[in-house]
């Protein structure tokens, strides 16, 4: 490959995408897992709203964490992949 002075490499582009898609699918697993959960339906339905909106940002922030380290973990991972 030949490195280019102007311009976002392909390969790049195509890594990000990739971890990009792969993050947006674990973050819709994730959810959709909550969901279908016997505590979500039975429990957490009755709370007040301030505190599931406390416990749904909590889970939204670890899930956030967690897709930003798999977001920039995937990259490089495909970006080695692609590159050799």
């Amino acid at each position: 490959m030949i490195i280019a002075l102007h311009g976002v490499p392909a390969e790049m582009l195509f890594s990000l995408l990739g971890a990009f898609i792969t993050v947006v699918i674990y973050l819709i697993w994730v959810h959709y897992s909550v969901y279908k959960t016997e505590y979500y339906n039975y429990k957490f339905k009755y709370f007040a709203i301030e505190k599931r909106l406390i416990i749904y940002l909590g889970f939204l922030l670890a899930n956030l964490g967690v897709a930003f380290l798999l977001f920039w973990l995937l990259t490089f991972i495909f970006a080695t992949s692609i590159f050799t």
